[in-house]
């Protein structure tokens, strides 16, 4: 396609109307399709890379805190009884 190319850009620069052969524009879209598929592929290879970080990472930096087992302890209601019977006064 490059030694197709090279006769229609003389042409062009002498003013001539240049002779195109029936299927260059077919390959010239052919390029840009294949150029066009190429970067969505990159893409997509570096939005699933980024992920894949950033996934890895949150994995690997979360701390294991122990756990234990034990009543919960609520310090802005330590007091008060939260069942539904205490806060409609049932007994």
């Amino acid at each position: 396609m490059e030694q197709d190319l090279d006769p229609i850009l003389s042409a062009l620069a002498h003013d001539v109307a240049p002779g195109v052969l029936g299927g260059f524009m077919e390959g010239v879209w052919e390029r840009v399709g294949d150029m066009s598929a190429r970067r969505d592929g990159a893409m997509r290879s570096m939005l699933f890379a980024g992920l894949f970080a950033v996934g890895l990472g949150a994995g690997a930096l979360t701390v294991q805190a122990p756990v234990y087992a034990q009543e919960p302890a609520y310090p802005l209601f330590s007091d008060a009884r939260l069942s539904p019977a205490a806060l409609l006064h049932v007994d």
